[in-house]
């Protein structure tokens, strides 16, 4: 009797183009996948056999030609080799990532199952993304993001490498009241939130109360009364619950943000372009000089970074020369200026350090690159666009 993969060969080897002519382009292509796999060293996996005879059987009136050798292989399919067999990698455990980073790192042999469960935990993990190749995927290494992944990958029969288990173990046998109730201001020894908020805003500056718990995050401190959420944007920021924020262009202008960080004493501030948005350069120039200008900012400003003298080039380049926004990075800056993905090496020898980071017509949010990692160190990055980017935990500022 015939095998399926040696009748398969018969059919793919038909003169004419038969095969490309008989089948639907998506199973012609297929099937001469599968046929040189066949002819190839390493043959055809399990799952690849079971997808061919789906195919022929599909098609098996069409295939005249072959009706009775047809039959007979499908009625009772046989394989001239043994198939190929492909190590099931699920693993779970901490390397450094691409941009030499530490992360939880999710590696595994491709399964939709698994694809399917990852989309989802994005919406609960932070940071959860697939890495350069998409054979592994990366989260920010920290305690929620172990816990969730940990329970979800588990019972995926996934090996969990012994310092996450340790880790998740540690966790999980913490109590969240507890641990919850050593961070608030009241019961925190030597008021040292204060003394780390002077340090931070000098001796003489007035700290209200909005400050104060603008800087929970950054201190790593809590209040005893629950947050209040309005209208006022200043009041929006100060009570973001984690470090990013998107805030809508329609409902809220570049000056009145920048107004608001400078209210929350948040300046200096790392402005990002985003290098896929390139067509708004200029624009965004405009509006964010009129936004600084309209605060009373109108020096040490830098912009980082220059465009090929084209149209829109030599205009955008040009206004960096009228507006002066060619200072020293130093700690006298108030405003620096990149292109997403490119940070100039002086930054990382520079004692400067962004307070705040803006992100101007973001359609990636600060997922990849080096600023991405630069903006790590910061608690307070704003993201102004048109439209909140997809498959990112973050506070939106509007609330209900």
């Amino acid at each position: 009797m015939t095998t399926i993969d040696k009748l398969l060969i018969k059919i793919i080897n038909q003169p004419d183009d038969y095969a490309k002519n008989l089948f639907a382009k998506r199973d012609f292509d297929v099937l001469n996948n599968l046929y040189g796999s066949i002819l190839a060293n390493f043959f055809i996996t399990e799952n690849q056999s079971r997808l061919l005879i789906k195919i022929l059987k599909e098609n098996q009136k069409k295939l005249s030609d072959f009706s009775q050798e047809l039959t007979s292989a499908l009625d009772a399919p046989e394989w001239s080799r043994s198939f190929r067999h492909i190590e099931q990698v699920k693993k779970l455990y901490i390397e450094k990532t691409p941009e030499d980073v530490l992360a939880l790192t999710i590696e595994f042999t491709f399964s939709s199952q698994i694809r399917k469960l990852l989309v989802e935990l994005n919406k609960h993990c932070e940071n959860l993304e697939p890495g350069p190749t998409g054979k592994k995927y990366y989260a920010e290494l920290t305690e929620k993001n172990i816990v969730k992944l940990v329970e979800a990958l588990s019972p995926l029969n996934f090996e969990i490498d012994s310092t996450v288990k340790t880790h998740y173990d540690t966790i999980k046998s913490w109590s969240l009241q507890d641990i919850s109730d050593q961070f608030l201001i009241a019961n925190m020894p030597g008021n040292n939130f204060q003394k780390h908020i002077s340090a931070d805003l000098g001796i003489e500056t007035a700290i209200d109360q909005n400050i104060i718990v603008d800087r929970g995050m950054r201190y790593q401190y809590s209040l005893e009364h629950p947050r209040k959420f309005g209208e006022n944007l200043v009041e929006i920021i100060a009570n973001r619950t984690k470090s990013r924020i998107w805030l809508g262009k329609e409902t809220y202008d570049l000056a009145s943000i920048i107004s608001a960080l400078i209210d929350l004493k948040r300046l200096p501030l790392l402005v990002v372009f985003d290098s896929l948005a390139a067509g708004k350069y200029v624009e965004n120039l405009e509006i964010l000089s009129d936004a600084l200008e309209k605060n009373g900012i109108f020096d040490n400003i830098g912009v980082y970074f220059r465009l090929p003298n084209d149209e829109v080039g030599t205009t955008f380049n040009q206004l960096i020369k009228e507006k002066s926004y060619n200072a020293n990075l130093d700690s006298s800056t108030k405003v620096a200026v990149v292109m997403s993905g490119k940070l100039p090496k002086f930054f990382l020898k520079n004692m400067w350090q962004p307070m705040s980071v803006l992100t101007l017509d973001t359609k990636m949010g600060l997922r990849h690159g080096k600023i991405a990692v630069y903006s790590n160190c910061c608690d307070l990055v704003v993201e102004w666009s048109d439209k909140e980017v997809l498959f990112e935990n973050r506070i939106v500022g509007k609330w209900q």
